[in-house]
Protein backbone atom coordinates (compact mmCIF):
# COMPACT_ATOMS: atom_id res chain seq x y z
CA UNK A 1 0.00 0.00 0.00
CA UNK A 2 2.91 2.15 0.77
CA UNK A 3 4.73 1.54 -2.69
CA UNK A 4 1.14 2.61 -4.26
CA UNK A 5 0.94 5.83 -2.72
CA UNK A 6 4.56 6.39 -3.34
CA UNK A 7 4.76 9.07 -6.29
CA UNK A 8 8.46 9.29 -8.17
CA UNK A 9 8.32 12.65 -9.19
CA UNK A 10 10.85 12.76 -12.26
CA UNK A 11 12.35 15.88 -13.01
CA UNK A 12 10.72 17.65 -15.29
CA UNK A 13 12.59 18.08 -18.85
CA UNK A 14 13.58 21.04 -20.47
CA UNK A 15 13.19 22.08 -23.94
CA UNK A 16 15.51 24.99 -25.19
CA UNK A 17 13.90 27.08 -28.27
CA UNK A 18 14.45 26.42 -31.59
CA UNK A 19 15.76 29.06 -33.88
CA UNK A 20 12.62 29.67 -35.81
CA UNK A 21 11.01 30.57 -31.91
CA UNK A 22 13.99 32.95 -31.34
CA UNK A 23 13.42 34.94 -34.16
CA UNK A 24 9.61 35.04 -33.95
CA UNK A 25 9.74 35.54 -29.94
CA UNK A 26 9.12 39.14 -28.41
CA UNK A 27 12.00 41.43 -28.72
CA UNK A 28 13.71 42.71 -26.22
CA UNK A 29 14.63 46.39 -26.41
CA UNK A 30 17.36 47.67 -24.64
CA UNK A 31 18.02 51.19 -23.42
CA UNK A 32 20.15 53.07 -25.88
CA UNK A 33 23.62 54.31 -24.19
CA UNK A 34 24.06 58.18 -23.02
CA UNK A 35 26.16 60.08 -24.87
CA UNK A 36 29.63 60.96 -23.37
CA UNK A 37 29.02 64.03 -21.36
CA UNK A 38 32.12 65.88 -23.72
CA UNK A 39 29.82 65.64 -26.56
CA UNK A 40 27.21 67.49 -24.85
CA UNK A 41 29.07 70.18 -24.19
CA UNK A 42 30.23 70.34 -27.56
CA UNK A 43 26.93 70.57 -28.96
CA UNK A 44 26.33 73.16 -26.14
CA UNK A 45 29.32 75.59 -27.20
CA UNK A 46 28.18 75.16 -31.02
CA UNK A 47 24.89 76.20 -30.53
CA UNK A 48 26.35 78.98 -28.38
CA UNK A 49 28.19 80.12 -31.30
CA UNK A 50 25.82 80.07 -33.87
CA UNK A 51 23.62 81.96 -31.58
CA UNK A 52 26.46 84.95 -31.05
CA UNK A 53 27.18 84.68 -34.78
CA UNK A 54 23.50 85.62 -35.85
CA UNK A 55 23.18 88.02 -33.02
CA UNK A 56 26.19 89.84 -34.50
CA UNK A 57 25.02 89.78 -37.74
CA UNK A 58 21.84 91.20 -37.44
CA UNK A 59 23.48 94.16 -35.07
CA UNK A 60 25.58 94.50 -37.48
CA UNK A 61 22.89 94.90 -39.97
CA UNK A 62 20.08 96.61 -37.88
CA UNK A 63 22.53 98.65 -35.79
CA UNK A 64 24.87 100.36 -38.10
CA UNK A 65 23.96 104.05 -38.78
CA UNK A 66 24.73 105.69 -42.25
CA UNK A 67 24.55 109.58 -42.99
CA UNK A 68 21.59 110.69 -45.08
CA UNK A 69 21.92 110.85 -48.78
CA UNK A 70 21.45 114.33 -50.38
CA UNK A 71 21.12 115.17 -53.91
CA UNK A 72 19.35 117.87 -56.58
CA UNK A 73 17.12 116.14 -58.74
CA UNK A 74 16.99 119.56 -60.80
CA UNK A 75 17.55 123.51 -61.22
CA UNK A 76 15.91 125.90 -62.61
CA UNK A 77 15.74 129.55 -63.50
CA UNK A 78 14.11 132.71 -63.46
CA UNK A 79 14.44 136.26 -63.45
CA UNK A 80 17.92 136.34 -65.22
CA UNK A 81 19.57 139.37 -65.56
CA UNK A 82 23.37 140.36 -66.40
CA UNK A 83 25.71 142.74 -68.20
CA UNK A 84 29.38 141.49 -69.58
CA UNK A 85 30.29 145.60 -69.31
CA UNK A 86 33.64 145.61 -68.45
CA UNK A 87 32.83 148.44 -66.62
CA UNK A 88 30.50 147.12 -64.52
CA UNK A 89 29.65 143.47 -64.88
CA UNK A 90 27.05 141.67 -62.62
CA UNK A 91 24.56 138.54 -63.14
CA UNK A 92 21.22 138.80 -61.08
CA UNK A 93 19.46 135.08 -61.42
CA UNK A 94 16.90 133.31 -58.74
CA UNK A 95 17.31 129.51 -58.53
CA UNK A 96 14.54 126.77 -58.10
CA UNK A 97 15.77 123.60 -56.96
CA UNK A 98 14.16 120.44 -56.27
CA UNK A 99 16.52 118.20 -53.56
CA UNK A 100 15.86 114.76 -52.48
CA UNK A 101 16.91 113.46 -49.14
CA UNK A 102 17.17 109.43 -48.46
CA UNK A 103 17.52 107.21 -45.09
CA UNK A 104 19.00 104.34 -45.56
CA UNK A 105 18.31 103.49 -42.07
CA UNK A 106 16.20 101.34 -39.79
CA UNK A 107 15.14 104.52 -37.94
CA UNK A 108 13.84 107.74 -39.23
CA UNK A 109 15.71 110.82 -39.35
CA UNK A 110 14.64 114.29 -38.03
CA UNK A 111 16.74 117.45 -38.75
CA UNK A 112 16.07 120.92 -38.25
CA UNK A 113 16.15 123.85 -40.66
CA UNK A 114 19.53 123.61 -43.16
CA UNK A 115 21.00 126.03 -45.41
CA UNK A 116 21.69 125.69 -48.86
CA UNK A 117 24.70 128.09 -50.04
CA UNK A 118 25.68 128.51 -53.52
CA UNK A 119 28.66 129.96 -54.90
CA UNK A 120 30.75 131.39 -57.98
CA UNK A 121 33.50 129.48 -59.04
CA UNK A 122 36.39 130.27 -56.44
CA UNK A 123 34.69 134.22 -55.98
CA UNK A 124 32.31 133.22 -53.03
CA UNK A 125 29.02 132.73 -51.98
CA UNK A 126 26.39 134.54 -54.34
CA UNK A 127 23.63 133.17 -52.66
CA UNK A 128 21.50 131.44 -49.78
CA UNK A 129 18.15 129.38 -49.35
CA UNK A 130 16.62 127.55 -46.47
CA UNK A 131 15.64 123.92 -46.71
CA UNK A 132 12.77 123.36 -44.10
CA UNK A 133 13.46 120.90 -41.44
CA UNK A 134 10.92 117.39 -41.74
CA UNK A 135 11.20 113.72 -40.35
CA UNK A 136 12.38 110.98 -43.12
CA UNK A 137 10.68 107.91 -42.65
CA UNK A 138 13.27 104.26 -42.05
CA UNK A 139 14.67 103.09 -45.53
CA UNK A 140 12.51 106.06 -47.56
CA UNK A 141 13.29 109.09 -49.57
CA UNK A 142 11.41 112.18 -49.52
CA UNK A 143 11.84 115.13 -51.97
CA UNK A 144 11.66 118.71 -51.36
CA UNK A 145 10.54 121.54 -53.83
CA UNK A 146 10.64 124.82 -54.73
CA UNK A 147 13.61 125.56 -52.87
CA UNK A 148 14.23 129.20 -54.04
CA UNK A 149 18.06 131.49 -54.02
CA UNK A 150 18.20 134.71 -55.13
CA UNK A 151 21.84 134.33 -56.33
CA UNK A 152 23.51 137.75 -57.02
CA UNK A 153 27.40 139.05 -58.21
CA UNK A 154 26.99 142.23 -56.05
CA UNK A 155 27.70 139.90 -53.06
CA UNK A 156 31.22 139.21 -54.61
CA UNK A 157 34.18 141.37 -52.67
CA UNK A 158 36.24 140.43 -55.94
CA UNK A 159 34.78 140.68 -59.32
CA UNK A 160 38.13 140.35 -61.58
CA UNK A 161 37.06 138.24 -64.31
CA UNK A 162 33.30 138.31 -63.75
CA UNK A 163 33.00 140.21 -67.36
CA UNK A 164 35.20 137.62 -69.76
CA UNK A 165 33.15 134.78 -67.69
CA UNK A 166 30.17 137.00 -68.56
CA UNK A 167 31.07 137.38 -71.84
CA UNK A 168 31.76 133.65 -72.76
CA UNK A 169 27.87 132.94 -71.90
CA UNK A 170 28.38 130.67 -69.15
CA UNK A 171 28.61 130.73 -64.72
CA UNK A 172 30.30 128.04 -63.19
CA UNK A 173 28.34 127.68 -60.12
CA UNK A 174 28.35 125.15 -56.98
CA UNK A 175 25.74 124.40 -54.70
CA UNK A 176 26.71 123.23 -51.32
CA UNK A 177 24.11 121.91 -48.66
CA UNK A 178 24.59 120.60 -45.14
CA UNK A 179 21.64 118.80 -43.19
CA UNK A 180 22.37 117.90 -39.67
CA UNK A 181 19.82 115.34 -37.69
CA UNK A 182 19.13 112.84 -35.51
CA UNK A 183 18.78 108.96 -36.05
CA UNK A 184 17.16 106.45 -33.94
CA UNK A 185 17.28 102.93 -34.34
CA UNK A 186 16.12 101.21 -31.44
CA UNK A 187 16.36 102.78 -28.96
CA UNK A 188 19.80 103.98 -29.77
CA UNK A 189 20.74 107.28 -31.24
CA UNK A 190 23.12 109.78 -32.88
CA UNK A 191 23.85 112.79 -34.76
CA UNK A 192 24.36 112.37 -38.43
CA UNK A 193 25.18 115.07 -41.17
CA UNK A 194 24.38 114.87 -44.63
CA UNK A 195 26.43 116.92 -47.22
CA UNK A 196 25.43 118.10 -50.64
CA UNK A 197 28.14 119.55 -53.29
CA UNK A 198 26.75 119.43 -57.21
CA UNK A 199 28.58 121.87 -59.81
CA UNK A 200 26.40 123.13 -62.29
CA UNK A 201 26.72 125.26 -65.06
CA UNK A 202 24.43 128.28 -65.87
CA UNK A 203 23.30 129.04 -69.47
CA UNK A 204 23.23 132.77 -69.79
CA UNK A 205 21.87 132.47 -72.76
CA UNK A 206 19.56 129.79 -72.75
CA UNK A 207 18.86 130.54 -69.15
CA UNK A 208 18.86 126.97 -67.96
CA UNK A 209 21.21 124.93 -65.75
CA UNK A 210 23.02 122.29 -67.36
CA UNK A 211 26.07 119.60 -66.64
CA UNK A 212 24.44 119.37 -63.42
CA UNK A 213 26.63 116.63 -60.97
CA UNK A 214 26.36 115.75 -57.28
CA UNK A 215 28.66 113.87 -55.42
Amino acid sequence: MAEEDRITLAPTEIYGRSDEEQQNGPKIWRRKTEEPPGNCIVYSLTIIVIVFAVCLILSLIFLRISKPEIETVSISTRDLLFSGNSTNPYFNVTLVSDISIRNSNFGAFEFGDSSLRVVYADHGVVGEATIGGRRVEAHKTVRLTGIVAEISSFRLLNRRGLDSDLGSGFLELTSVAEVRGRIKVMGRREWKVGVMSCTMRLNLNGRFIQNLLCD
